[in-house]
């Protein structure tokens, strides 16, 4: 009798040891490795691309890639937009989806930029990469965005492929194009709106000549 309780407080002990062990790796794999990208500055990706991480670059000098897929609608414009069409003006650009918690707690925060900023000089747009396949559905999105008050450009992008150009890795991810066309501020997850807020003013200020060379 005592060897059978001795037999089971070990396997008792053994389960909730590889139990824990399992709650362990799972949560901290759920994180990719962090990668170095300009400076000291890391950039933390979240597997389930969901991240409450924060990242932020603000010395990109990289020609931002085109925004254009194959199958992709856009809603809050009669035509499409290219980057050539916003050239001398500061864009800011958010990977997002509906479902994603973190990305619907940022768009108060562009909502009210864009109403405070919107201009000859700047504007936004959203490209809505779906992480469900409810997600995927135009008239599901065109509904969300309507509720949610977006009064900025989308474009879905349900194959991914601006994501895939502007290698993004999480859900919501913020980038800030300069007037000349180049990417000058990156920021994964939610939060440092400030800086975020900062970077468009910055921006802004900088001149730009039309037909200019870099």
């Amino acid at each position: 009798m005592k060897n059978f309780k001795r037999i089971r407080t070990f396997l008792i002990i053994f389960f909730l040891s590889a139990f824990s062990a399992t709650i362990y790796f799972y949560f901290n794999s759920s994180f990719n490795s962090s990668q170095l990208i300009s400076g000291n500055t890391l950039i933390y990706s979240d597997a389930n691309a969901k991240s409450e991480k924060i990242a932020e670059i603000d010395s990109f000098s990289d020609d931002a890639p085109e925004l254009n897929n194959k199958n992709g609608k856009w809603i809050n414009t009669e035509k499409e937009i290219s980057l050539e069409d916003l050239k001398g003006k500061v864009t800011l650009i958010e990977f997002w989806t509906f479902g994603c918690y973190n990305c619907t707690n940022t768009l108060p925060y562009l909502n009210k930029w864009y109403d405070k900023y919107k201009s000859e000089n700047f504007e936004m747009i959203g490209i809505h990469c779906p992480e469900f396949d409810n997600e995927r559905n135009f008239e599901n999105v065109k509904r969300n965005v309507e509720e949610l008050e977006i009064k900025y450009p989308v474009l879905t992008d349900n194959e991914f492929s601006i994501w895939q150009k502007y290698d993004v890795h999480a859900w919501p991810t913020i980038f800030i194009i300069d007037k000349k066309g180049e990417i000058r501020y990156k920021k994964v997850g939610e939060g440092k709106y400030d800086k975020t807020e900062e970077m468009i003013q910055t921006l802004l200020k900088e001149p730009y000549e039309s037909g200019s060379q870099k």
